[in-house]
């Protein structure tokens, strides 16, 4: 194999780590390759990948999922709907980002106990299928323990019937929403 080829793989496979991770690092990448940390700079440089801060900075500001809200009864439980699209899918790909369904999830645990913000102390969660774009969500959350100025809540994620995401989060409140 030429110089030339090793390159072109090294580099597919460099854009295919972090297509399944976008936050892995220099360090890990360049194990990941085989490669030394200066290698995987030189070729995040040639193929226009941002450094990790950026990414992770880029990954924070994209829009999170808020779906469609059928029912709701605030601290109890709740029903919504969502679609994922393009946005919400690996690059190159129909496959739904875990981070996606867990944001999904996420936000709407805060909704439901009607927190602008709360701390995740402990999140269980379990991608029980490949969710892709297309796919409509059906969400039902409902708050399982509340405590003083602390909520669970159970969130479970269907499509075609079946339960493809359930997610248990555990969230410690802001003083002044509980």
């Amino acid at each position: 194999m030429t110089r030339a080829e090793q390159k072109k793989t090294r580099h597919k496979a460099l854009e295919n780590a972090l297509e399944q991770n976008p936050f892995l690092r220099d360090e890990e990448l360049a194990k990941l390759l085989g490669v030394s940390i200066a290698t995987v700079r030189l070729d995040r440089a040639e193929l226009g990948i941002k450094e990790y801060r950026e990414r992770i900075r880029m990954a924070a500001e994209r829009p999170q999922p808020e779906g469609d809200l059928l029912d709701f009864e605030p601290y109890h439980s709740g029903i919504s709907t969502l679609e994922p699209d393009r946005s919400m899918a690996y690059e190159g790909s129909d496959l739904i980002r875990c981070q996606a369904l867990f944001s999904f999830a996420e936000n709407l645990s805060l909704q439901l106990v009607n927190a602008k913000s709360a701390q995740i102390r402990v999140a269980n969660i379990k991608v029980l299928r490949p969710i892709h774009i297309g796919e409509r969500l059906l969400a039902k959350y409902e708050v399982i323990r509340e405590k003083p100025s602390e909520c669970i809540v159970w969130v479970k994620i269907k499509a075609d019937r079946q339960e493809v995401f359930r997610a248990k989060i555990s969230m410690i409140l802001e003083e002044e929403q509980v």
